[in-house]
């Protein structure tokens, strides 16, 4: 079977190409490994239009029902399954999955989202999963009366901060720079929480623990003074980067995002790029929502007008 077109990733931009692609009578393959991409794992969302306060989980959830009601002749949707390889050229793509199969479609969009950077620092991979985590909406939970550090300054670090401060028992915000970069309404938010102390220009230096963690070294950008914390459990929280390793066809940037024209066009053609994976400005829900409806719309005037 040939797809008339093949989106890789289950997010907002993702699933918005799905429903574009299906209302226009595209034969549809959406392949992705968690339907709702990182905005399930988000904490409240206060600025998705539509609803005035939203948890992440609960608008995933709503983003099933609604892909689950196209779902079927015009729409199939592979869960669980991750892209690992995409090759050709139009008409004819394949994609290798992390199942074994080859699919084939004469478009891809690509709305594979982001990945969480990591610090590079001692410690990090040792203790990935045993008091260093990545998702503060998933773990925060574990940390209920503990002392925690949430290391970052934009908006997933603040909503981190924000949701470990209502379960540990204090949380200690890492900020290399001299103030956030996160929206201001949620960082005045975190600076109004009794339990929570921000150390800006401060640098993570190690991870330390036996078999779990136990502190985090760090060092002060203005006297150059080094201190350890003690704390059970360090949150990573410094940003993403593209998530499109499996793509070695279009162009990116130095950054290692998918380059676009204004309609979400690659400089392959036959290939687009939507979301948080792609070069445009503006990470946000409702944005990579609109880019994934773009895309769809876009492939489908370039199949009209073969």
């Amino acid at each position: 079977m040939i797809f008339d077109t093949i989106i890789i990733g289950g997010g907002p931009a993702g699933l918005s190409a799905a429903i574009y692609a299906v209302r226009k009578n595209l034969k549809t393959l959406l392949v992705t490994k968690i339907i709702g991409g990182n905005a399930a794992l988000s904490g409240e969302i206060e600025n998705y239009l539509g609803f005035t306060l939203i948890t992440g989980a609960q608008l995933a959830e709503k983003f099933k029902e609604e892909i689950e009601k196209w779902s079927g002749e015009k729409l199939t949707v592979k869960e669980g399954v991750e892209v690992i390889g995409l090759s050709g050229q139009f008409p004819d793509f394949v994609i290798k999955t992390t199942e074994g199969e080859e699919l084939k479609g004469k478009t891809v969009i690509i709305a594979s989202g982001r990945i969480p950077k990591m610090l590079g620092i001692p410690g990090e991979k040792e203790f990935l999963g045993k008091g260093v985590a990545i998702c503060a909406t998933c773990d925060a939970p574990l940390y209920k009366g503990k002392d925690v550090v949430v290391v970052g300054g934009g908006n997933t670090a603040l909503n981190s901060a924000i949701s470990l401060s209502k379960v540990a028992s204090s949380v200690a915000v890492i900020n290399v720079s001299d103030d956030f970069t996160g929206d201001g309404v949620m960082a005045d938010k975190l600076k109004g929480s009794a339990n929570v102390k921000i150390l800006h220009n401060t640098q993570a230096l190690e991870i330390l623990g036996d078999s779990v963690v136990t502190g985090l070294k760090i060092k002060n950008g203005q006297n150059n003074s080094e201190q350890v914390l003690s704390v059970q459990g360090i949150f990573i929280d410094i940003g993403y980067i593209p998530s499109a390793g499996f793509d070695k066809l279009a162009k990116k940037d130095q950054q290692g995002q998918i380059i676009v024209n204004e309609s979400e066009e690659t400089s392959v053609p036959g290939i687009w790029a939507a979301g948080d994976v792609n070069n445009l400005w503006g990470e946000q829900i409702i944005i990579a929502a609109g880019e994934g409806a773009k895309a769809a719309l876009s492939v489908n005037e370039f199949l009209t007008k073969i």
